[in-house]
C-alpha cells in the first residue's frame, strides 16, 4: 500500500510543481487500533461529551467512540444527540457502555445551528457533572482524535499552564482549527477541554434567537466580530460572566486567549475532521494564505503568554479589511 501511495504522490507533485505533497493514512475501524493501557490511569474522573447528529457513513461516530473506549476504558463517554434515532441505532452505543442523551431539538436552530450545539453540549456537560466527572472534553460526532494519549496531554496542559482568576478554576483548552487571529473573540467551538464547572459556565448560555437577515454583518473583520455570530457569541457571553470588559480590539482579544485559554495545534492531537476538508487539512497554514485568514497556533499563544506578542497598530488596522468569506 505504501509503495502505491508513494508513486501516486510523486505523480501528483508533478501537477503541483511549486509544492511538496504529503499523505496521512488513518485507520477507519476500531478493530485495527491498538489499546494503550499505559496511558489510561487517571487520578481524576474525566468525561468525553460527543455532541451532534450521529454520522452513519462508515459508522464514523460509532467507530470513533469504540476507539476512545478501547484507549480509555475507565472514562465516562457521553453521546449527546437527537431524539430521532431508532432504538437499534442507539443500542449499539449502549452495548459499548456509552451514555446516551436524546435531546429534543430547539424550535429555532439559530444561525449556523448554534442553538442546536448549545443544547446538546450543555446537556452533555450536565450529564458528565451528574456522573461526578471532574474534567470534561467537548467534541463533535464528525471529528476523531487519533493521538493515543490525548487525555493525559490535556490534563498535563492544565497542570503546567495555571491560571489566576476568581471566576475560573482552570484554563479552557481549545484547538487552532477555526480559531482565527483576526476574528475577534472567535474561539473555536469544535473542541474544548476543561474543569467541569468552567465548561458548564462557558456552555450554559441562552439561545441566540436572532435571524441572519436581522443582523448587520458588514464586510470587514471588525464588523463581523461586532455582529457576535456563532463562536463570537459564545465567547463574548462567557467573558461577560467572568467580568471581562470587552472592547473589540485585537490587543484585548489576544489578551483573552493568553489569559483564559490554552491553544493547541490540531495536529498535536491528530484531530481528523470527517465532514470537511479531509483532503486539505492545512488549508489555513500561515505560509500559504493571506494574513487576515491565519489561525492562532500554539506558538502564537505561548508567545502571547510570555508577552512576546507581535502586536502592532498596523495589525489592528487589518480588522478594517474585507473579512474571509
Amino acid at each position: 500500500m505504501f509503495k502505491i501511495s508513494k508513486i501516486f504522490m510523486i505523480i501528483l507533485e508533478k501537477v503541483f510543481p511549486s509544492h511538496y505533497l504529503s499523505m496521512v493514512l488513518r485507520l477507519r475501524k476500531s478493530d485495527s487500533v491498538c489499546a494503550k493501557p499505559d496511558v489510561s490511569d487517571f487520578k481524576d474522573k474525566v468525561a468525553i461529551v460527543m455532541q451532534g447528529p450521529i454520522v452513519i457513513k462508515d459508522n464514523f461516530t460509532y467507530e470513533t467512540l469504540k476507539i476512545y473506549k478501547k484507549r480509555f476504558p475507565e472514562i465516562v463517554i457521553i453521546l449527546s444527540t437527537w431524539d430521532n434515532y431508532s432504538k437499534d441505532e442507539l443500542n449499539k452505543f449502549k452495548k459499548i457502555n456509552v451514555e446516551i442523551i436524546e435531546n429534543k431539538k430547539p424550535d429555532y436552530s439559530g444561525i449556523s445551528n448554534i442553538n442546536f450545539q448549545i443544547e446538546s453540549t450543555k446537556n452533555g456537560i450536565l450529564k458528565a457533572k451528574e456522573l461526578d466527572s471532574k474534567y470534561c472534553l467537548k467534541t463533535r460526532t464528525d471529528q476523531r482524535i487519533y493521538r493515543h494519549d490525548f487525555i493525559l496531554f490535556l490534563l498535563s496542559l492544565l497542570d503546567v499552564f495555571k491560571i489566576e482568576n476568581k471566576f475560573l478554576r482552570k484554563r479552557l483548552v481549545i484547538v487552532s482549527l477555526n480559531t482565527y487571529k483576526f476574528r475577534l473573540y472567535g474561539v473555536s467551538d469544535m473542541f474544548m477541554f476543561g474543569y467541569i464547572d468552567d465548561m458548564f459556565k462557558y456552555w450554559n448560555v441562552s439561545f441566540d434567537k436572532r435571524a441572519l437577515k436581522d443582523v448587520e454583518i458588514g464586510i470587514s473583520a471588525l464588523e463581523y466580530s461586532k455582529a457576535r455570530l456563532c463562536e463570537v457569541y459564545l465567547c463574548t457571553e462567557f467573558l461577560k460572566k467572568i467580568n471581562h470588559c470587552i472592547d473589540f480590539t485585537l490587543q484585548d482579544y489576544w489578551n483573552v486567549l493568553a489569559d483564559y485559554f490554552c491553544i493547541i495545534d490540531s495536529s498535536s492531537i491528530d484531530l481528523f475532521w470527517f465532514k470537511y476538508d479531509r483532503w486539505n487539512e492545512n488549508r489555513r497554514y500561515q505560509n500559504m494564505i493571506r494574513k487576515l485568514d491565519e489561525e492562532f497556533y500554539f506558538s502564537d499563544w505561548i508567545n502571547s503568554v510570555n508577552n512576546l506578542r507581535n502586536y502592532s497598530n498596523k495589525q489592528e488596522k487589518l480588522l478594517n479589511k474585507k473579512r474571509m468569506t
